[in-house]
């Protein structure tokens, strides 16, 4: 037999057991759906017997029927599941924003007060520095008045005109604080300018203390005084600062070193630097001089040591500042405060 002949009986085959297949489970499916059907349609009488001698009461009710009430009570069981789980969820998401909410409100009216609280301060600084910027430059506070308030009022003047709309007197007061501070930026800045000018200058004036890190104690102040050799009043021409031996005495001014010299019956080893402006200082007693005639010294530059050399009592420096010929109190140029504070610091270098 030829191939192909082989191949169409093959053929045949596999149609036929195939068709022989799909009979056998179509023929099965049909039962299954009569079989189905048959139970279906079976009815159940349902009886309510009451226990007085009423009529009794009954009904009839397929499989169907009963499947489909099964089926509609399963799913409106599933149905109040899922919205009674989703209620649940929503109240719990709704409890959580409202709790969010009061701390956002809460954090909102600290944020208003906090503020109101700025914008009060404020208030009290503007003058303050009103007078600050028209001792150093008047223009200059005549423009940050107008530039700021219209030229009246205070630029943070609370108006009580933004209490129907929230937030809004919040925001108002916000933009005036900002344009405030934006205006105060070029006073500050003349004022910084002004000071850095003065510090030039101070640098050359001497406004120094003359002990380095430390103030010590003025036994003797500028002016007429006891002598505490003769016990007869004379001038103190400068002041006399005690403390420990050996403690370094700073150039209190930049300046050229004129004279460095001893004088046993007087000032001892001594020190005097002439600076700017027709100002002199000089530095008597000294233990030891570090520096010698014509040298420059920079403001704050250690020039020698506190000690007892030539006529003294006991171990001070003796200071003096001179304008021109005449001497002067060197309190006029030292920032002064009070010297006890320093007693605590003193003994615990001792």
């Amino acid at each position: 037999m030829s191939p192909v002949n082989n191949y169409k009986k093959f053929e045949h085959e596999v149609v036929d057991a195939v068709e022989k297949k799909m009979r056998g489970v179509s023929g099965s499916l049909v039962g299954l759906v009569k079989r189905i059907h048959h139970m279906g349609k079976q009815r159940f009488t349902v009886m309510f017997i009451p226990h007085s001698e009423k009529k009794i009461f009954n009904f009839q009710i397929s499989v169907y029927s009963l499947t489909f009430f099964l089926f509609l009570i399963g799913l409106l069981l599933v149905v109040f599941f899922v919205l009674s789980t989703h209620v649940t969820s929503s109240d719990k998401l709704m409890a959580e924003m409202n709790k969010n909410l009061s701390g956002k409100e809460k954090g909102y009216n600290e944020l208003r007060e906090e503020i109101r609280t700025f914008s009060r301060a404020t208030q009290k600084f503007f003058p303050s520095l009103q007078k600050l910027v028209a001792a150093i430059n008047p223009e200059m506070a005549k423009m940050l008045t107008s530039s700021n308030a219209g030229g009246a009022r205070s630029p943070l003047f609370l108006s009580e005109d933004y209490g129907e709309q929230e937030g809004a007197k919040e925001i108002h007061e916000l933009k005036q604080l900002s344009l405030f501070l934006e205006n105060s930026i070029e006073p500050l800045e003349s004022i910084y300018s002004r000071i850095a000018e003065q510090n030039k200058i101070f640098v050359d004036i001497p406004t120094l203390w003359p002990l380095k890190n430390y103030r010590g104690f003025i036994t003797f102040g500028f002016g007429p005084q006891i002598h505490p050799f003769t016990y007869t009043w004379y001038i103190h021409r400068g002041i006399d600062i005690t403390f420990r031996r050996g403690s370094e005495i700073q150039a209190t001014a930049s300046g050229k070193v004129i004279r460095a010299d001893f004088d046993p019956a007087g000032y001892g080893k001594y020190v005097e630097i002439s600076h700017k402006f027709g100002f002199s200082t000089l530095y008597a007693h000294m233990d030891t001089v570090y520096v010698e005639k014509g040298q420059w010294v920079e403001r704050g530059d250690v020039i020698g040591t506190l000690g007892g050399t030539g006529r003294v009592t006991g171990p001070h420096v003796h200071y003096e500042v001179k304008l021109g010929n005449q001497n002067i109190d060197p309190k006029l140029f030292l920032d002064l405060e009070n010297t006890t504070k320093f007693i605590s610091q003193s003994n615990s270098l001792r």
